[in-house]
């Protein structure tokens, strides 16, 4: 074995190597609070090799991102897991970054001559927020998408910063040319730049050392230990619970969240990710001319002071005592941002539009992956709600029955509307007034008189109108027995109109449409394929006949559209 280690130090010098990063002194001797820095380095090595991982699967272009996205979320094997963990990941490195910045701070580790390491470490930071703001955006989903979009639009209204978001967005609008732009931030820059600077940062932290606490006498101070195995012991075991409590959150919430797919057309109410609240929510009390403030003049205010604190502390010593108006500073800055992240939280979960917004988006997201299982069209994102026979449904009204007949208030008034169509509600307003544009108002069928109250009493037309419905079938669902008998004699002996033209029983023709299965998909279908049979408009129809023009399914489906209304409105006048 030591022949071995021999041969590969001779050619790598490994033990040199491991010297230099083992057999550091820690004056004082091991300490917890000195762990932030390793848990940090464990938490990138993770988020790298996740990301790789995740990298394999996924697609980076406005077509295909969300569907790599939930194709690596709900079919691979342990996929929601990995993204649940990188996802948890990027915010505990954020939660890590800031305690480490406060125990530096309280131990006066930015004093001369460390001031590289705190400079190093702030641009550090400021990476690992980037990694945030640009792997929001991956997954091309709603949150992500409008979030990003809240950032960016931040970004352009800041002095000079218009030119910046352009470039970032890759042009003036949100599309290919932003993903890919993000996705190289995210994974080719950022990593880079972050591993350079970490190799800077710990070349200087060897140094200069670990900062004792300032409370150690020089007696203590004396009193040193190795780094191994002493502060290994306690680096290791800080990994150890970072990652069980990653483990735990990423099972207890089955991973991350995944919106519906990015739709620049929709009304998706934007929140950035909780690390950014404090941002969105200090914008609050800013609007207008005064936005700059929020934007410019207090993050760069904070940051020039962050940068300058070497220099402005001139405390003899790095007891806290003497660097009280230091330390204030940066406790008034952290009480600041969490005052402000917990306002923007409290709102939020007190806005009732909000929530409600929150609610349906997330039913959607649930509906576009269910979907998804299927199989996502070569058009990507959105093309996954064609999925779902209801949207193709609409597609197909909107393109052969949007024209003349409408549903819930879009579409055309040449024909009838099919909102509520045949429901209880919509066979009493047809027959008082059979005229109206929502009925045949806009059509050339003008032989149906409308039936006034003084003519066709409530008392009478009711009992008619559920023995119309009933005809429907087991599609009327439950109907009222005692009002459809008493409707059945009312319309057998002739007391009402309506039976000196329409038909009840099967095949018999009158003036009218037969009305045996009016409403029922079956009924519709005939009246989509058809609507001159004999027995519904005969040579009085108007509507062109959809038989071979579109397959038996799509009729079906726009059957099913049709008649699906009727629950909208069930309840007897």
């Amino acid at each position: 074995m030591a022949g071995w280690q021999d041969w590969l130090d001779e050619r790598t010098g490994w033990r040199a190597a491991w010297r230099w990063i083992a057999y550091e002194h820690i004056p004082g001797g091991a300490r917890m609070q000195y762990v932030f820095g390793s848990v940090l380095l464990y938490l990138f090595a993770q988020q790298v090799v996740l990301g790789i991982l995740l990298a394999s699967y996924y697609s980076p272009s406005a077509t295909d991102a969300w569907a790599s996205t939930a194709y690596l979320t709900d079919q691979v094997t342990g996929g929601w897991f990995l993204r649940g963990l990188h996802h948890h990941g990027s915010s505990a490195m954020v939660v890590v970054v800031a305690l480490h910045f406060l125990q530096v701070t309280i131990a006066g580790a930015y004093r001369s001559p460390r001031e590289l390491n705190w400079w190093t470490g702030l641009a550090m930071a400021g990476i690992v927020l980037a990694f945030a703001l640009t792997g929001y955006l991956l997954p091309w989903d709603q949150k992500g998408y409008w979030a990003t979009q809240v950032a960016t639009g931040i970004i352009g209204t800041v002095p000079g910063g218009e030119p910046l978001r352009v470039a970032l967005q890759g042009g003036t609008e949100y599309g290919n040319f932003t993903l890919t732009r993000f996705y190289v931030l995210h994974v080719f820059v950022l990593p880079i730049t972050l591993i350079l600077l970490l190799a800077v940062h710990l070349v200087l932290f060897r140094r200069h050392g670990v900062t004792p606490p300032a409370s150690l006498s020089e007696q203590q101070l004396r009193r040193t230990q190795m780094f191994w195995p002493y502060q290994v012991f306690y680096d290791v075991l800080a990994m150890a619970v970072c990652g069980g409590v990653l483990v735990i959150l990423t099972v207890r919430t089955h991973g991350a969240e995944l919106f519906a797919p990015a739709d620049p057309a929709s009304d998706f109410v934007a929140r950035p990710e909780w690390y950014f609240l404090f941002l969105f929510q200090l914008l609050k009390y800013f609007n207008g001319p005064l936005q700059i403030v929020a934007t410019v003049i207090l993050p760069g205010a904070v940051s020039v002071g962050l940068l300058a604190l070497p220099f402005v502390d001139r405390a003899p010593n790095r007891r806290i005592r003497s660097r009280m108006p230091v330390l204030g500073f940066v406790g008034l800055l952290m009480a600041g941002v969490v005052t402000l992240t917990t306002l923007a939280l409290a709102e939020d979960a007190a806005n009732h539009s909000y929530q409600k917004g929150l609610e349906a988006a997330r039913k959607d997201a649930e509906r576009t992956r269910e979907l998804a299982l299927v199989g996502v069209l070569p058009e990507g994102g959105n093309a996954v709600w064609w999925n779902d026979p209801r949207v193709e449904a609409r597609m197909l009204f909107k393109e052969h029955c949007s024209t003349c007949h409408s549903i819930d208030g879009v579409g055309g008034e040449e024909a009838p509307d099919f909102t509520d169509y045949s429901s209880r509600a919509w066979l009493y307003a047809l027959v008082r007034n059979p005229q109206d544009i929502r009925f045949f108002g806009g059509t050339k069928h003008h032989e149906m008189e409308p039936q006034s109250e003084e003519a066709l009493p409530d008392d009478t037309l009711r009992p008619v109108i559920e023995y119309v419905y009933s005809l429907m079938g087991p599609e009327a669902g439950p109907v009222d027995e005692r009002l459809v008998s008493r409707g059945k004699r009312l319309w057998d002996d002739g007391d009402v109109e309506c039976s000196n033209c329409h038909e009840v029983q099967p095949g018999e023709t009158g003036d009218g449409p037969n009305l045996a299965g009016h409403g029922s998909r079956a009924w519709v279908e005939r009246v989509i394929a058809d609507s001159g049979a004999p027995d519904l408009f005969g040579n009085t129809a108007e509507m062109p006949k959809f038989a071979g023009k579109l397959t038996k399914e799509q009729i079906g489906l726009l059957s099913e559209l049709m008649t699906a209304e009727q629950a909208m409105s069930d309840a007897a006048p």
